[in-house]
C-alpha cells in the first residue's frame, strides 16, 4: 500500500497493483493479528512469497532471490515470542553476509 500511495500505478508492476486491487476489505491496521479477519487474503502462496522461515541458509537463499530481483529493504517482523534471538540470528549469521 505504501509503494502504491507513492508511485503512479504505471511505474509499478501489474502483479502488484492488481493483487492489491483485489484484496477486498483487507484492513492494513490490522495486518499481523493473528486470527484477523484478513487471514483469507494472507494466503500460503502469499506468505511463501514474501516471508522467510526455517534455518539460516533459507533466509539467505530468499534474501539473494529477493537481491537481484532489485529489492533493497527488508522488515523483520519480530511477533515469534523469540524476538531476542531472532535478532540476533540476523545480526551474528544473516546480515554479515551481505556487508561488503
Amino acid at each position: 500500500m505504501d509503494l502504491i500511495s507513492k508511485y503512479k500505478p504505471e511505474e509499478l508492476p501489474p502483479a502488484l497493483t492488481s493483487f492489491v486491487k483485489d484484496r477486498g476489505k483487507y484492513d492494513y491496521l490490522h495486518h499481523c493479528e493473528v486470527g484477523s479477519d484478513n487471514a483469507e487474503f494472507v494466503t500460503t502462496k502469499l506468505s511463501t512469497a514474501s516471508a522467510s522461515s526455517g534455518p539460516v541458509d533459507e533466509h539467505r537463499k530468499k534474501l539473494d532471490r529477493l537481491r537481484k530481483a532489485g529489492v533493497t529493504q527488508f522488515n523483520i517482523y519480530l511477533m515469534s515470542g523469540d524476538e531476542e534471538k531472532t535478532l540476533d540470528v540476523y545480526q551474528h549469521k544473516i546480515l554479515p553476509h551481505y556487508r561488503h
